[in-house]
């Protein structure tokens, strides 16, 4: 919704926008679910294995996320029904001189690195020598991500980085599209399967990268 609704207002704000609102949910929320808000990063904390995701909660999360991302997007269509702004479509679609495979490697690719940051910091054990086991910085990487990627591609893809928004976006357009037609509802199917493709490579990146997160503890030290 804050995506939906900035970009109506002041595209360039919404790298911004979207970060910020991102870290005060992980802050709030971070306790409570983990705050993973994205199927993304449900997806490769749920593969990293390590305990830290059953499949079953994982997939309720998921199922959450892309129904609230559908019900946002239908909120935002009514707000852009009757907003001075339209006749204007606002499409899930790549920029005006990109084609979908290109928006689909930079969705990819800053897919991959949110899920990765969310693993290595959220997820990971912190280092011995550490004398707190809090983890401030999490809010503010995961946010900086998403702030870096929506500035360097978002005129390539649209900086969405997350299925639930994809489904967003698209089911918009279903309600409300303005004057020029929106694409068809499947190309948010197509871009989220390279979304997800990139978390599947963070969780093979981060098995690889924190192999201590794989070994088991002695059982005396159990």
């Amino acid at each position: 919704l804050t995506l939906a609704l900035t970009l109506r207002r002041a595209p360039p704000a919404k790298p911004f926008s979207s970060a910020a609102v991102l870290a005060c949910f992980m802050y709030s929320l971070g306790n409570v679910s983990g705050a993973h808000l994205n199927p993304v990063v449900t997806m490769s904390v749920v593969l990293s294995g390590r305990d830290k995701c059953s499949p079953a909660d994982g997939a309720a999360y998921i199922v959450c996320q892309v129904l609230s991302g559908a019900c946002a997007g239908l909120l935002y269509a009514q707000y852009h029904s009757i907003g001075p702004n339209s006749g204007l479509t606002f499409a899930l679609a790549p920029g005006a001189t990109y084609g979908p495979n290109a928006a689909g490697v930079v969705e990819l690719f800053f897919a991959f690195i949110l899920a990765y940051a969310y693993l290595a910091c959220a997820t990971a054990g912190t280092p011995g020598t550490w004398r707190t086991k809090q983890r401030f910085y999490v809010a503010l990487v995961i946010g900086s991500c998403v702030l870096a990627g929506g500035i360097a591609v978002g005129p390539i893809s649209g900086g969405e980085f997350n299925p639930a928004i994809s489904v967003g976006v698209a089911t918009a357009n279903l309600a409300h599209s303005g004057r020029t037609p929106a694409p068809p509802f499947a190309s948010c199917i197509v871009l989220s399967l390279w979304q997800l493709t990139g978390g599947l490579l963070a969780s093979v990146v981060f098995s690889l990268t924190y192999p201590d997160e794989y070994k088991k503890a002695p059982l005396l030290a159990q």
